[in-house]
Order: structure tokens, then sequence, then C-alpha cells
């Protein structure tokens, strides 16, 4: 398999195709989820009710008229999208590296790292209406904002070996994250939002994939993209990505699914031979609120199944070494709630491990949650890192900002529910609060690294309704 180009398309005219279709469509998306966005009232929203309605009442009309206008073009823009897509020769992704005007910290042929980090983190960079329903802050600022976050890097975490007994939730929990390698996001959905993500890494993480998608009329209806985002120190050698043959409900407009990555770690020496060390990282993001279905045991399986095949496919054990196999992600699942149970006994966990998973429905108790109550996203207190953190250690006040990990059906209803009070009226401490953990890294057993540290951080609380979590591997002496 070739190198990723840079470009999706092997031709500058089916980019120039691409832009017209995008110049056609851009008018019509953005004014009606500008006006839907109108008639959302997020909590964060100071404005009175009687403004919100009539702010309903005439922005709804006025993007509805200037949609009805625009309407001619977005149906040829999206006949011709389809077009090129099906026609064309598309690979499923951009691929950014540096240029000779910025070179890379990467060094040809340099030896292999002992050690390397890991983070993943669903920041939700969407059209302004999804961001709404979600009740984020919109807004270009909350680019830099997340990026900034995701830089606020603490090289002395890198020392720390917190998963050595005994392993204590202060030391994992922190406001900070550790010098990160590899950076893998989701839903960043709009391309320009990917640009602008790129372009805060580019100096740390010369090596970016985004737009990430298989468009047809089978896998998306050539809708929504994956959303997938990986940001390296390391170049990518080769690169894929699979659509989820297995989807639900809304899950025919988007393109869930698979991004497989192959690392040049740089040089090995193995037998007194200099061979090149490989990494593979996958980044999956996989459907929520798929109801009784049980969409994501189907979905995990072929994340297995692909990494499998994907490794054999492109190792070359003449002149490589596979040092590690990483996936992470959103995978809408966690390891405690009973509606989860059937991915929690998958082969998948058999052949990763996890380092925050005890066992089948037992997470270590040191674990915390990754998904928040969205209804609580814009209290003050997450815009501080480190008060957040402290909330986060309490066993109580946790459970009001995260989900409990009891949940027995994914369902919309998610998004809005509060914790359960006991039996005194109150909320009170439980084995399961705030301990909902569905965003995760895993690691291949048998590898030449094992997992030294994990984080969950606080870096961009308030921000998107997921916390990042990293995680450190070290090569095995």
């Amino acid at each position: 398999m070739p190198p990723p180009r840079p470009s999706r398309y092997d031709s500058w005219v089916l980019e120039v195709i691409d832009a017209v279709t995008c110049i056609l469509m851009y008018p019509f998306l953005q004014i009606t989820s500008l006006g839907a966005s109108h008639c959302v009232l997020i909590t964060a929203d100071n404005a009175s009710l009687p403004y919100h309605i009539l702010r309903c009442l005439v922005m709804g009309p006025i993007s509805l008229v200037l949609a009805f206008v625009f309407a001619p073009l977005v149906f040829i823009g999206y006949v011709l999208w389809v077009l090129l897509n099906k026609f064309a020769d598309v690979q499923p992704f951009y691929y950014v590296s540096p240029s000779c005007q910025q070179p890379s910290v990467y060094k040809e042929g340099s030896e292999c790292a002992s050690k390397f980090t890991f983070c993943s983190a669903n920041v939700l960079l969407s059209s302004k209406i999804v961001e709404c329903i979600n009740n984020v802050r919109c807004g270009s600022g909350r680019v830099h904002k997340i990026a900034r976050g995701l830089l606020q890097q603490d090289p002395s975490l890198n020392d720390s070996r917190n998963l050595h007994p005994p392993t204590k939730r202060e030391n994992i929990v922190q406001s900070k994250l550790p010098e990160v390698d590899v950076i893998i996001l989701q839903e960043v959905l709009e391309r320009s939002r990917a640009k602008q993500l790129i372009k805060y890494f580019e100096s740390k993480y010369p090596y970016c994939i985004y737009d990430v998608s298989v468009h047809s009329m089978t896998t998306n209806l050539c809708a929504v993209g994956s959303g997938l985002f990986l940001a390296s120190r390391y170049p990518v050698l080769e690169a894929t990505f699979h659509p989820f043959t297995y989807k639900t409900h809304y899950g025919i407009f988007v393109c869930y699914g698979i991004l497989l990555t192959k690392l040049d770690l740089g040089i090995l020496t193995e037998n007194s031979e200099a061979v090149r060390g490989v990494g593979y990282v996958t980044n999956i993001h996989t459907q929520a609120y798929q109801g009784k279905e049980q969409v994501l045991k189907h979905q995990l399986e072929e994340v297995r199944q692909r990494v499998k095949s994907y490794i054999s496919n492109t190792h070359n054990p003449q002149n490589e070494v596979v040092v590690f196999s990483v996936i992470g992600g959103d995978f809408n699942c966690d390891n405690m709630s009973p509606g989860d149970a059937g991915t929690q006994d998958l082969p998948l966990w058999d052949e990763y491990k996890d380092p925050c998973r005890e066992c089948a429905g037992t997470d270590k108790p040191w674990t915390v949650g990754t998904e928040h109550r969205q209804r609580r996203l814009h209290d003050p207190v997450l815009e501080k890192p480190e008060i957040f953190r402290d909330i986060l250690l309490d066993d109580v006040q946790r459970r009001i900002f995260m989900l409990d990990a009891n949940i027995k059906e994914q369902t919309l209803e998610l998004m809005w529910v509060n914790p359960k009070p006991g039996p005194s009226g109150m909320v009170e401490a439980i084995k399961e609060g705030g301990r909902r953990r569905i965003d995760h890294l895993i690691l291949r057993n048998g590898d030449m690294v094992k997992p030294t540290a994990f984080w969950f951080s606080t870096v961009i609380g308030g921000l998107s309704d997921h916390m990042p979590v990293a995680l450190t591997v070290e090569r095995k002496l």
C-alpha cells in the first residue's frame, strides 16, 4: 500500500469540483443550521424566555426564506458531490505532512523512543445546530480554546508511572495532559474546523489526518463524515478507513467507522540488526443512542477484525518490528452499566488490555467517568481545571457533573438526566457514581510495550461533553 497522498483526489480538476460543491452547498447548510440554532436554548444562554421566543419567531422564518432561495444551489451541489464520490479515485482523508519551510520534529533514521504517550478526546466540532442540541457553546473561538487546552501539557507527568501499585485516583486525575506523541479526536465534523486545529497543532504535530470518510449512498447517503482526526509527531507510513457495516436509525446519515494508521517510529536494533519500528494507532467512533439493538457489539467486533487484518496486510516482518498497536476513541459504552453488558465480554478485551478495567462489568476503583451530564456543561467550575479535578475526586460531587455507570438503555434522555437522589433525598455516593467511562485507550497484548501510566484530564472542561484520556506505554526491558 503506498503512503498517503496529501489530497483526497489525484487530480487538481477533482479538487476544483470538490470546491465547487462546497461553494454551492455552504450557504444553504449554514443558514439552515444558524436558523435552527436560534430555536434551541442552551443552558449558557442568558436570554429571557420572551426574547428567545421572539428570536425563534423572527430568525426562524427569515432563515427559512433564505434557505429556500439557496435550495436550487444545494441540490445541484449535492448531485455533483454524489457523482464526484462515485466515479473519482478518492482517498478517504486528507494528509498533512511537513513542507521544506516547516521541518518535522521527527528525523529520518532516528532511534526509536522507549516511551510513547497517546491522548483521545471527543471534541464535538460540528455545525451550530448540532452543537446547540448537545448544549455546547458555539463559535470558532471554541476551536482555539480546545486546541490550547490539549496543548497544555506537563512533561513532568511523563515521569509518573501511576499505574504501579498502589494506584491512587489523585495521581490519575489531572488538570493537564502529559507530553503527548499522538492525539486522536472524534467529532471534528467540519473540514474548516479541522484546518483550524491543524494550524494550532502544526509546530508540535506536523503529521495530521482529517476529513476522514467514505461518502456513498450506502455508507452515509453522502452526508456526514466520520469526524475522526489524528495528529502525530511521527510520520504516517500507511492509512486507511473502513465505515462500519452495521448501523441503525440516524446512523445511516453518518459515516461512523475505523481509521487505521501505521506510524514510522524510527530505528530499532534487533539481534544486532537495524530494523524499522512501527506502531499502529486506530481511532474509532461508534454509534450512540442505538436503543435496544446490539449495534455496538457488532461494531466493536468489526474493529477487532479490521485491525487484525490491517496489521497482517501491512506489516513487513523482514525489516519491520511492531512496537505497539493502540485502539482509542469514543466507544459509546462503558464496562459497568448493565445496558452495555453485551459489549463487556467481547474477544476484543482478551486481545487488548484496558488499564482501567478489572474484568467484565468491573472497573478499577480509581477510574472516573468521561461522559458529562450535558445540562451541567456550562457550570463555571468546569472552566477551572484545578477545581474540576477536585470535583472528580469527590464521590458525591462527581455524580453531579458526570453520568453514572448504571445505564440500562442508551436513549436521548441521557443528555438531560440528573443524578438520582438516595434515601435521604440528597445525592449520595454510590459505586457507579460519575463513572460512565466511554472514552478508551487500549493496548494489544504481547507487543513490545506495556502500559505504565493513565490519565483523565480536565483541560477542556466545559468545552465538550467528553473528558480527554491519555495513556503512556513503555518498551519492556
